[in-house]
């Protein structure tokens, strides 16, 4: 156990739960973790998907057997965020011990421990081309560390806040970012340079990342909503509501036409972009689920939960 996690205590073994009919588009349930499950992230060929927990592991599955493949251990307390590398090769994680780690996704081997970040590491995200992950703290500072090496190459300051989450744009010259201020910021990737600061209307912001044409950003937050603004203008053009509670992570289809979110509220939801309406509310989850992602062919939405479960839902 780690230090933080003997000062705030674990949560009980068993954990007991109440019983909810399940949505008839789940396709298995995924259980393995002892703690609160708070990222989810498909590999580039939907083959297998990492997850972060509370119980301060991270662990590698099998998408058609729903099994898990690899465990790994080392971070001193609850990992907060995961990412896959789009060549498959590595996987990083972040988390409240402050560090990066970068570990080797068929072995499972911690390759680099990256230190720098004063506090708690809230989103890690990998480049397009594998090189670099870049990751966001609540010391309001965003670091990029060579994939290779783990060495830090550089840091990107302005945020004056608490740093929530960022992700890199899909031709990787562009970072977006987010957190306890009423901007969502975007950044170039080469230079650090805050290029466009755009409102987002709330005051706290979970989660940001750029649609598959780079064209619009997903946001959503404290406010309950996932708004989708141009990524060129700031300009919101659509507020998708219905969420009863705050709004934990978002992504967005590989075609750019549908975002999944997840919720406070114990769903998820699929929305269609140019509309905005919700297409389907997935129910079976049965505490707050923290994160959500969609698989490369678009046919399969993970979410991981508070109920230390992960959850496969069909598209339909």
């Amino acid at each position: 156990m780690g230090f933080l996690s003997k000062i705030f205590g674990k949560k009980e073994v068993e954990l007991k739960l109440p019983k909810i009919i399940e949505d008839v588009n789940l396709i298995k349930t995924m259980e393995g973790h002892l703690d609160r499950v708070l990222g989810v992230k498909f590999s580039a060929d939907g083959k297998k998907l990492v997850s972060g927990s509370f119980d301060e592991q991270v662990m590698l599955w099998d998408v058609e057997s729903g099994k898990a493949l690899l465990t790994m251990k080392g971070h001193e307390t609850w990992v907060e965020c995961i990412d896959y590398s789009r060549d498959g090769k590595k996987l990083a994680s972040g988390s409240t011990d402050s560090t990066v780690r970068i570990w080797d996704a068929e072995t499972g081997k911690c390759l680099h421990v990256c230190k720098g970040h004063d506090t708690a590491v809230r989103m890690v995200a990998f480049s397009p081309d594998s090189k670099t992950v870049a990751s966001c703290s609540r010391d309001t500072t965003i670091r990029l560390w060579d994939a290779e090496t783990g060495k830090e190459r550089s840091r990107i300051l302005g945020h004056k806040s608490y740093i929530e989450s960022l992700a890199y744009s899909h031709d990787g010259k562009k970072i977006v970012s987010c957190g306890e201020e009423p901007v969502i910021k975007i950044w170039d990737a080469e230079t650090g340079k805050n290029i466009a600061n755009l409102k987002t209307g709330d005051n706290l912001s979970h989660a940001v990342l750029f649609s598959p044409d780079d064209k619009l950003i997903a946001l959503c937050g404290r406010d309950r909503k996932v708004k989708i603004l141009d990524a060129a203008t700031g300009e919101i053009l659509k507020v998708l509501e219905g969420h009863e509670d705050a709004v934990r992570s978002v992504c967005f289809s590989p075609d750019g036409t549908k975002v999944a979110s997840a919720a406070n509220d114990e769903s998820v939801r699929l929305w269609d972009v140019k509309s905005g309406t919700q297409l389907h509310s997935y129910r079976g989850h049965v505490l707050e689920v923290q994160s959500v992602d969609i698989s490369p062919d678009g046919k399969i939405i993970a979410s991981g939960s508070d109920d230390r479960k992960i959850k496969l839902w069909a598209i339909r």
